[in-house]
């Protein structure tokens, strides 16, 4: 595998996507719906810091205002659901545009071994993934300013994130290059992601076994 001709497939990708006006409709749209998640929050933890102060009887540790649990939890949480809807639509392009414009047998036919396009392709993807995550170190920062939050706790739910995105962006991937469109790429993705993250729940009622399966996967 040679690390040049992956690099500069990754590069074409990362260029694809900055010169197209959805590369930017996506994170524009992610950024604003992330937004509200986090000023939802953060409007929700000031109600009831306003409510335990004017309540002596809630001003107590025991009461748990703290806002780990009251923010960052929570919009990690919801984040992660807002992604499962964004990356199929970054990941429909990858194979499934190149097959039906013609040019994914141009590209095969360059000497690229598959190795190296799907790595090429991956990192372009997660370079694009990287862009969408660029909100965490930014609410990060304004939340510093309305209280000191667990750090370490907020790290270890960024990593978190960061590993729930390039697990969904291999499964879109591998989606997209047996889908024959982008459209089919991106249905048969966000399926399969709904089917991950709700079919134990739905499961239960009917096969406790087959939500123990769906849980683990």
């Amino acid at each position: 595998m040679s690390p040049s001709r992956t690099v500069r497939l990754a590069l074409r990708e990362v260029r694809s996507f900055l010169s197209s006006p959805v590369g930017w409709i996506i994170l524009s749209v992610f950024f604003f719906v992330a937004g509200l998640v986090f000023v939802g929050l953060l409007g929700r933890y000031r109600l009831a810091a306003l409510s335990m102060a004017q309540n002596p009887q809630l001003r107590a540790g025991e009461a748990g205002l703290h806002v780990s649990d009251w923010v960052v939890r929570p919009y990690l949480y919801n984040l992660g659901s807002v992604l499962l809807f964004f990356i199929p639509v970054l990941t429909m392009r990858s194979f499934a545009e190149e097959r039906r414009g013609g040019s994914l047998e141009l590209l095969l036919s360059y000497p690229l071994r598959g190795s190296e396009i799907v790595l090429g392709k991956f990192l372009g993807a997660v370079f694009a993934l990287l862009l969408l995550l660029l909100v965490l170190p930014v609410h990060g920062l304004v939340l510093s300013w309305v209280s000191p939050a667990d750090w370490t706790a907020a790290l270890a739910g960024s990593l978190g994130m960061l590993l729930l995105g390039l697990f969904m962006l291999s499964l879109g991937l591998l989606i997209s290059s047996l889908s024959q469109s982008q459209v089919e790429a991106a249905v048969l993705t966000l399926g399969i992601l709904l089917l991950l993250g709700l079919g134990p729940g739905v499961a239960e009622a009917a096969s406790p076994a087959l939500a123990r399966i769906l849980s683990f996967v």
